[in-house]
């Protein structure tokens, strides 16, 4: 790969450009060959011609070099924007599409083979039709024809296709359908620009919050690159919907100005629709400003159910929806139906400590069914959690094969650990009572080993080996049952049998229960091994667990009230529900006295895994399909590190879940670097931005009028307003760079909108838009 020489750093915001958030603009990456057909040849000739055999005939192979051409993989699109079916007020902004394969708009030749192409512009183009413009579109839905690539290279006497040479297709890709829109010539003229200013449509972007440039690091583009291409096209700000085409431009002359043509039949890439609008939508800054104070249900809030307005609930009832508590119906194991509550890990509250068993764990979901004393009902929620627990462990054969074989591993290791200490005390013993031996007497024949087994087991060896794989001994603590539990209730909808011992929310704190005296245990004699790779990928897979990855969405949220559309919500995490959830995973072939030193060796691995979520966030709103790799920055008054991310992860199609460490006080949600759109201003101006090394983005307080500029934006016989991007970039390159002509990647600096953000504090009542 090469790329051109010539890049341009511009900040995401108004911070300098070596701002960690900084993203690089290079004019093209090209491939190190273009796709075709090539005929490789080699001629091999030795010094002596005159010696027999000295002259070879040349070798010639021929090489094809494939790319994409006819279809795209949806996956390589990274995002559009306007984002697909978004309406909003994009009449100043000019669309774009992001693509992964960053050079793929470089890996063919755009045009025929007679069109030169100085300039490297790309063979894809993104062109912009409103309502009525496309005769087989009219109300702009995205509608294409589909047919197949042997009828497209064949072509059609009503259309004008691509001139494509045949055998430099890949034939498996003949029968394979592909997408085409038919364009009117005359509209195709107009909106697209001259091949020499095509160029200035597409750029690779590189770098973002992720990946800002190093000090003498190369000026590659980095596997964080992508390929941007942008339409010369505004939206209209009166309100219509517009289809965006990524279409291909290989094998087609450019268009003529004459009308009456046949219409050219383009290869639609991709597309996708949107709606502009001039006082409405659903741009960034009006999704994100909801969730500001004042927008009712919209509004940043912590997540709990919200009685219906004018129900008169007892006091009782609610206090426990405010506690973020849902009730649902409890089928007992006699099939009778009753009320229950539940709660899912996610409260608004922090939720008391959860009482545990002696040893730690709790066996079963029947002991975690609390008993709520002002309602009389059961609390299920932890219940549940133990349940989803062991169905997800269960669930998983990999986690489970391997859980199992540690805990028959640490048996193992238990019951020799005993043979050994037997062994042991019978020497000793045996030793002291057989006194001196006689001096006279003959040397005894050394037992044999079968002996020395049978005499092992004539002691209590197989007494041993018999409590290690049945019951614990006396030396280890027996399991306790707990008569308490939080001061608060903990629900969740899912069948669970109660058992004579409950827990009560009014129970004393674990630390006031009484704990066992410890015991001495019988020393072992094979060295403490360092933890096994079982015990490691155990312990992982449970850290994952306590993320609540693979946790189903009811679960969290059990009511669906609780996260309306177009809302933000926060949450601290309970973190008896993950204990629960863990125990639940980790009761596979589990025995509490057998199995104490295993699950000592967990805890320590688990305690390693990185920090327990504390709180979090859910986000449900048109950003999360909008704005893929939207950013998020939570902070705290409370010490000077900044609180992490422990998880963030789109749950849905709009619907995204983020846990931290400790609860924020304040957020700020932005468009992310790579998000960067183009366009104009309010008042249809250009904002100049400084080239100068060092500088490269810095707003210079100067800006160029295009709206207004008939030479810069040319409206259409058709009403379209499409950019002239020749004549823009000359009479930006007067401003910036006087003298030289501005190469792709300083067009795109000069056009850069910076993003939007949003910033709420949690602390006071404010939430403020940027």
């Amino acid at each position: 790969m090469t790329t051109h020489p010539t890049e341009q750093s511009a900040p995401a915001d108004d911070t300098p450009a070596t701002s960690v958030t900084s993203v690089t603009f290079h004019d093209h990456l090209l491939p190190g060959i273009e796709a075709g057909r090539y005929r490789i040849t080699v001629d091999q000739q030795l010094p002596a011609e005159h010696l027999p055999g000295a002259r070879l005939d040349p070798v010639a192979q021929i090489v094809g070099v494939r790319a994409s051409q006819f279809r795209l993989d949806p996956s390589w699109v990274h995002a559009v924007y306007p984002a697909a079916h978004s309406q909003g007020p994009f009449h100043g902004l000019l669309p774009h599409i992001t693509l992964n394969p960053a050079s793929l708009p470089w890996e063919r030749e755009p045009f025929t083979g007679s069109v030169r192409n100085p300039a490297r512009a790309p063979w894809t183009a993104l062109l912009l039709f409103g309502e009525g413009e496309l005769p087989g579109d009219p109300n702009a839905l995205g509608a294409t024809a589909s047919v197949t690539v042997r009828a497209l290279l064949d072509g059609d006497a009503a259309v004008s296709g691509p001139a494509l040479d045949r055998d430099a297709v890949d034939p498996t890709l003949l029968d394979t359908p592909c997408r085409v829109v038919d364009v009117p010539q005359a509209l195709l003229a107009q909106l697209l620009p001259e091949p020499s200013d095509l160029a200035f449509l597409a750029h690779v972007r590189s770098g973002g919050e992720d990946a800002a440039p190093a000090d003498g690091q190369s000026s590659r583009p980095g596997r964080d690159a992508r390929a941007v291409i942008t339409t010369a096209r505004f939206p209209d700000a009166d309100r219509g919907r517009y289809v965006a085409h990524l279409v291909s431009l290989e094998g087609h002359t450019p268009p003529g100005p004459q009308a009456g043509g046949k219409p050219v039949r383009l290869v639609s890439l991709h597309s996708w629709t949107f709606t502009s609008c001039a006082a409405s939508g659903d741009g960034f800054g009006r999704l994100a400003g909801r969730f500001a104070p004042g927008n009712g249900e919209h509004s940043a809030a912590p997540l709990r159910p919200a009685p219906a307005a004018g129900a008169g609930l007892p006091d009782e009832l609610g206090t426990l929806l405010e506690q973020g508590m849902v009730p649902m119906t409890h089928i007992t194991d006699s099939g009778e139906r009753a009320l229950a509550w539940y709660s899912g890990p996610f409260l608004p509250r922090v939720a008391p400590e959860l009482p545990r068993p002696a040893d730690g764990h709790f066996p079963d979901a029947d002991g975690l069914l609390l008993h709520e004393p002002h309602t009389g009902t059961f609390a299920t929620g932890y219940a549940c959690a133990w349940n989803v627990g062991r169905a997800l462990a269960l669930a998983d054969p990999g986690f489970a094969t391997t859980l199992v074989r540690l805990r028959h591993q640490g048996r193992l290791r238990r019951a020799t650990d005993r043979q050994y200490a037997t062994y042991r005390r019978q020497l000793f013993h045996s030793s002291l009572s057989a006194g001196p031996a006689p001096r006279a007497a003959a040397p005894a024949a050394a037992p044999t080993p079968r002996e020395q087994f049978e005499e092992l087991l004539r002691g209590d060896a197989l007494d041993a080996l018999a409590a290690s794989f049945a019951t614990p001994d006396d030396s280890e603590p027996q399991p306790r049952t707990v008569s308490a539990t939080p001061d608060e209730p903990e629900p969740h909808p899912q069948a669970v049998r109660a058992t004579p011992t409950t827990y009560r929310l009014d129970a004393p704190p674990r630390s006031s229960a009484p704990q066992p005296e410890p015991q001495q245990q019988p020393p072992s004699l094979s060295p403490s091994p360092s933890p096994s790779p079982d015990a490691r990928e155990a312990a992982a897979w449970l850290a994952t667990l306590r993320t609540l990855s693979g946790v189903p969405f009811d679960y969290l949220v059990p009511d669906q009230r609780m996260l309306p559309p177009e809302s933000l919500r926060l949450f601290h995490v309970d973190r008896g529900w993950l204990h629960a959830l863990l125990d639940g995973a980790r009761s596979l072939d589990r025995h509490p006295g057998a199995d104490a030193t295993t699950d000592a060796e967990l805890d320590d691995l688990l305690d390693g895994q990185g920090p327990v979520p504390t709180a979090g966030l859910l986000l449900r709103s048109a950003l999360v399909p909008g704005w893929p790799t939207l950013r998020f920055e939570a902070g705290a008054a409370s010490g000077n590190a900044p609180v992490e991310v422990i998880r963030s992860e789109a749950l849905g199609a709009d619907v995204l879940l983020m846990l931290f460490d400790r609860m924020p006080d304040r957020l700020t949600i932005s468009e992310p670097p790579q998000g960067l759109h183009f366009g104009v201003d309010e008042e249809g101006n250009v904002a100049l931005r400084s080239l100068a090394p060092g500088e490269v983005g810095r707003p210079l307080g100067r800006s160029v009028p295009v709206g207004a500029d008939p030479a810069l934006t040319v409206t259409t016989p058709a009403g379209a307003r499409v950019l002239n991007v020749g004549r823009l970039a000359a009479r930006l390159a007067e401003d910036v760079k006087p003298g030289s002509p501005l190469s792709p990647a300083e067009f795109a600096v000069q056009l850069v909108r910076a993003p939007e953000q949003l910033t709420l504090s949690f602390e006071g009542t404010k939430g403020t838009t940027r």
